[in-house]
């Protein structure tokens, strides 16, 4: 379908562009890291152009982007069209640089992405304002005006899906837009720009430069012609961001880690809550700010329940990521291989139970690759590594609970809030368990359900802002003040009284 490597130039000012630097590196197929699958362009020294582009493009309204509603609405749709349109080629290419199966590509993300812009292009004639007539006659109007300049600085576990909820609510509301892609999946961010280009946005309207954090993602938040930044990624390079935004006083939308509870009470469907806590946390490989990673489960069906869950684990496929009858792929590098496997050896310096998996997979095409058994860690205490840190890779955790309270009470014992799940058949407790666990999303009888009506984004340290829904484009907006003087009279009594004296 494709021939490889991939040569992944920029894209700046509506057109593919070669880096100045004359530089690439090299990205291997995580699957099978003999095979050269992209060569990615070193874009260090191209920010200025890209940020000269979007900040022109915005400034200067170029083909009515900013001002034109109706534009907007028709190149979100027509995008998504277009995804749809080569959604077999973008699956490839998304599994083949993340690791992730190709049945989840084909099957959520691109698909998802589709109707992220579908959604957005929605929106886009929607941004309305308020206005409302005083007793005086004078008219008070609240315009919404599109912000600015929007960095997105993306992850790699879902290329294009996250990207297209990052950049989809700041295109519909008239802002212009750097993107910053992972380096291990840059594809996925060229792709849309020329999706975007054939669809009819501006030259200057979406530019992406490919490169490091440390050089290409620094420049763009440290930049006064930056207005907001969005990044999907890790809490620690969250607050680096947030830290360096300050000097701009820039707006910053942050989506970071994530250690979220799946909890099991007694009275729940438990074949429902096995299917589900397996595939919340094994799912994209286990390489999600959304895993479930924390199995918390009722005392008086642990074991019960925990069985259930092994023999399904057990069952997951492992294999290469193109493999149609893959479950589960290689993860994206051998980095993160060692990370997660550092933490496997964790538990057992820690004296955990490691009652299914635990070890990399190394025969055969394995051996070429970063893939990592399935790994399911029995009763972890609350002051576990593997309790409190991400790991992002397939590791469940088990820990049992007595009480609704102590559910709770577990649930909330780590410094991230991003999502949940809670299982009972009793709705009320499903709904107070809900309530009281601090995430910015809770799924009651389900998981990893997240359309893009649903705002997603953290409490605590798993992020600031709202992707998802309505709520996401308020991040891109101004909101202005108008005041008309409807009375045309004299100036007020204590102006004359200033004048006067």
């Amino acid at each position: 379908m494709f021939e490889t490597p991939f040569v992944v130039d920029l894209f700046i000012d509506g057109e593919l562009v070669k880096p100045s630097s004359g530089r690439y590196s090299e990205r291997f197929d995580p699957g099978d890291d003999g095979r050269l699958i992209g060569v990615v362009a070193d874009g260090s020294r191209d920010v200025g152009r890209a940020l000269d582009a979007a900040r022109d493009a915005f400034d200067r309204d170029v083909g009515g982007w900013t001002t034109d509603h109706k534009l907007r609405s028709r190149v979100l749709f027509k995008t998504a069209e277009i995804i749809r349109e080569n959604a077999e080629k973008l699956a490839v290419v998304e599994s083949l640089f993340s690791g992730k199966t190709i049945r989840t590509s084909r099957l959520g993300d691109v698909p998802r992405s589709a109707e992220i812009l579908e959604f957005y292009a929605g929106v886009a004639d929607k941004l309305i304002g308020t206005s409302q007539v005083l007793k005086t006659g004078d008219l008070v109007a609240i315009v919404k005006q599109p912000a600015g300049v929007v960095a997105a600085i993306t992850p790699w576990n879902f290329p294009l899906v996250i990207l297209c909820r990052q950049v989809a609510p700041a295109l519909a509301a008239g802002c212009t837009v750097v993107v910053k892609p992972a380096s291990h999946t840059p594809v996925s961010a060229v792709k849309l720009a020329e999706m975007l280009h054939r669809a009819g946005a501006p030259k200057g309207v979406f530019n992406v430069v490919t490169g490091s954090g440390a050089t290409v993602g620094r420049e763009l938040v440290r930049s006064e012609k930056v207005d907001v930044v969005n990044f999907t990624g890790e809490t620690s390079t969250g607050k680096g961001i947030m830290e360096a935004a300050a000097g701009t006083l820039k707006r910053v939308v942050l989506e970071l880690g994530g250690k979220n509870p799946n909890i099991v009470f007694e009275d729940a469907d438990l074949e429902r809550a096995a299917n589900a806590v397996v595939y919340g946390a094994y799912a994209n490989n286990g390489e999600s700010c959304a895993a479930g990673s924390r199995l918390l489960v009722q005392s008086t069906v642990k074991e019960k329940f925990v069985r259930m869950v092994v023999d399904r684990v057990k069952r997951i496929r492992v294999g290469y990521q193109l493999d149609e009858n893959s479950d589960m792929g290689p993860l994206v590098s051998r980095e993160q291989m060692e990370k997660v496997l550092e933490y496997v050896g964790a538990a057992d310096s820690e004296g955990l139970k490691i009652i299914t998996g635990g070890r990399r997979i190394t025969s055969g095409l394995f051996s070429r690759g970063n893939y990592v058994e399935p790994t399911v860690v029995d009763d972890t205490p609350p002051d576990s590594k593997l309790f409190k840190e991400e790991i992002f890779g397939p590791v469940l955790t088990v820990t049992e609970f007595g009480s609704e309270e102590e559910a709770v009470e577990l649930a909330n014992s780590t410094v991230y809030g991003l999502a949940a799940g809670v299982w009972s058949n009793d709705t009320g407790k499903a709904l107070r368990t809900a309530e009281k666990v601090k995430a910015g999303a809770v799924w009651v009888n389900t998981y990893y359900t997240l359309p893009v009506e649903m705002p997603w984004g953290g409490f605590k340290q798993s992020g600031i802002g709202r992707n998802n829904t309505v709520l996401a484009v308020e991040h891109y907006l101004e909101h202005k003040g108008i005041y008309v003087d409807g009375q045309q009279g004299p100036m007020r009594p204590y102006y004359r009284l200033v004048l006067s004296g």
